[in-house]
């Protein structure tokens, strides 16, 4: 019986792997890819794969007052590296406001909800939920 259970489990792990079931990181950039919209609103990222990390250019911006740094189709999202769908996935973010870089964390939460997390020097700087606003 146990070894049943060992036999059932190693072939679906192995399924997960070959096949990019969900779970796997390619699943989870294929979930990622779309517009997102940050927190406050202010702010809509186009975020797509490309092997196997992610990167998202920005779609839409409220333009604060002496601003005009802020250009659409600048990459904020880059180079995040994608793991499976249980564990964060890490790399850059440029603020398109401050043109501050943070080491970024992300991490799928339902079907249409990102944690996102900013950090410098392996510190938290802030922390945000964006939303699933279109699909790719």
């Amino acid at each position: 019986m146990i070894l049943l259970l060992i036999c059932t489990i190693i072939i679906v792990i192995t399924l997960v792997i070959i096949f990019d079931l969900p779970g796997s990181s390619n699943y989870l950039g294929w979930k990622l890819s779309g517009v997102w919209i940050n927190q406050s609103g202010t702010l809509q990222i186009m975020i797509h794969q490309q092997d196997a990390c992610l990167y998202g250019h920005v779609v839409s911006a409220d333009v604060r007052e002496n601003n005009s740094q802020i250009v659409i189709g600048k990459m904020v999202v880059n180079s995040v590296r994608l793991k499976s769908i249980w564990n964060w996935s890490t790399g850059k973010y440029i603020d398109p406001y401050t043109l501050k870089e943070f080491e970024f964390k992300v991490k799928l939460k339902g079907s249409n909800r990102l944690k996102v997390c900013y950090m410098e020097n392996e510190d938290l700087v802030r922390k945000e939920e964006w939303k699933l606003i279109q699909p790719f």
